[in-house]
């Protein structure tokens, strides 16, 4: 990877571009420029061999203590941004370049967000391992590599062979097993969930009853069809105005909204024109006598 840009000519900013991938660079590069520009020292004291520096943060409004070991280099703040991250944060910075350190300790970045995180082993048909750029080798692993290896070879081997052989090979590995491995064979999945885990779980499980919350229509039970029906014929039947028919319903909810009348005959339309008619003569004849 390239080198990314530089604010300063600090060596620890230097180091973090060396150390660190370019995305984990820009935050440290952030916390690297606030260090400079924004913190103030407000208090110093000494204890078992540690110093505890009280560091004031202008941009937060809050005091951070920064504990250090010169011995060790090891240190620790109170925001905890380390812990979350895995990136020295501002306030221990700013106590490094107070100390003249040029190089970050390895106990303040962690190893994932370097460039040398990922290890490259490279495994062949053939059964060699290589190893590429990378200082530092687990041997376990690059012998668990070269048996895998071996494994793979021999399985090749033994396609174009008899089955007397391949029934060999599968006794020797479980007579490998049975002796070196005994914990493992005899071990439950439950033994097993646990070792992996590192710890034993719990056989008894206690469940706690809900706590019970009243809410709008709580402790209603619904009823069924048939429990309607029933509440239903049991209530006074009334004259609906709209079917003009005793029923457990209104005009409202009637289950017939639109009813035809029946036409009226051409008698009886005359017989209501007469009664009008009448009607209103008599008030005529009542307004004449009233003047």
């Amino acid at each position: 990877q390239s080198t990314p840009q530089l604010f300063s000519k600090s060596a620890l900013e230097s180091d973090g571009a060396r150390l660190f991938t370019h995305e984990v660079f820009e935050e440290f590069q952030e916390e690297y420029k606030c260090s400079t520009n924004t913190l103030t020292s407000r208090g110093f004291s000494e204890s078992n061999n540690m110093e505890l520096n009280t560091v004031k943060d202008a941009l937060r409004n809050r005091n951070f203590i920064v504990q250090y070991n010169p011995g060790t280099l090891e240190s620790s703040c109170t925001c905890k941004l380390f812990e979350r991250r895995g990136v020295p944060c501002r306030h221990i910075l700013w106590i490094y370049f107070g100390n003249g350190l040029e190089k970050i300790p390895e106990s303040s970045f962690a190893k994932r967000w370097t460039k040398d995180a990922l290890r490259d082993i490279k495994s062949s048909h053939k059964g060699c391992v290589g190893v590429g750029d990378v200082d530092i080798i687990d041997k376990k692993q690059i012998e668990m590599m070269k048996l895998w290896s071996e494994v793979h070879e021999t399985m090749g081997v033994l396609i174009g062979r008899e089955k007397e052989h391949v029934e060999d090979l599968c006794k020797l590995i479980k007579e490998f097993r049975e002796k070196f491995l005994p914990s493992v064979s005899a071990m439950t999945k439950h033994q097993e969930l646990e070792e992996l885990l590192g710890c034993a779980t719990n056989n008894e499980i206690t469940i706690l009853p809900p706590k019970i919350s009243k809410n709008k229509g709580s402790g209603k039970r619904m009823l069924s069809n048939n429990a309607k029906a029933v509440a239903c014929a049991r209530k006074p039947k009334c004259m609906c105005n709209n079917c003009k028919q005793m029923a457990h319903h209104g005009k409202r909810n009637c289950p017939n909204p639109f009813v035809e009348r029946p036409p009226q005959n051409v008698d009886d339309e005359e017989e209501e024109e007469e009664e009008q008619e009448e009607e209103e003569e008599e008030e005529n004849e009542d307004d004449e006598l009233e003047e």
